[in-house]
């Protein structure tokens, strides 16, 4: 999703590592604004940032139920499962989400990750081939990313 520049400020305080600052811009939002997805993404975002994985988890929740539309809830969401040791978790709520999301490249290769977390090398291959052929810059970022290690020689 393309953030609308009314959340400029925002992003430049998320940026910098200024998270405080980040949601308080976002806190001084009109109401109407402060609805908008984009605005429950960046919240999750900084949540993430900072490490606050449980509350990240609980944001995407809300931007799940609330926008169902809307990939991140079910993609970060999933990721949040995923770092909480939840990873069986974290496959069923991303497989979960809109018919949509498996029209994005990073749906196949989250699962491919998780797949790989839980032993199944095949399963994960399988997944990252097919996030490759929507996108082929996912593989160059497989083949940098330290998760996907044990599979790299396949990649």
């Amino acid at each position: 999703m393309t953030e609308p520049p009314w959340l400029d400020s925002a992003r430049g305080y998320l940026d910098l590592r200024m998270y405080e600052e980040a949601w308080t811009e976002l806190d001084s939002l009109p109401e109407e604004r402060a609805a908008d997805p984009a605005v429950r993404e960046m919240r999750i975002s900084i949540r993430l940032d900072q490490g606050r994985i449980e509350e990240a988890l609980a944001l995407c929740a809300i931007l799940s139920s609330l926008h169902p539309e809307n990939h991140a809830g079910y993609v970060q969401g999933a990721y949040c499962l995923h770092a909480l040791g939840r990873t069986e978790d974290a496959i069923e709520h991303l497989q979960s989400g809109p018919e949509t999301l498996r029209d994005e490249p990073v749906y196949f290769y989250n699962l491919a990750c998780y797949e790989l977390a839980l032993g199944k090398h095949q399963a994960a291959l399988a997944w990252l081939r097919h996030s490759f052929e929507m996108d082929r810059a996912f593989r160059a970022r497989a083949l940098a990313d330290p998760d996907l290690e044990p599979i790299r020689g396949e990649i």
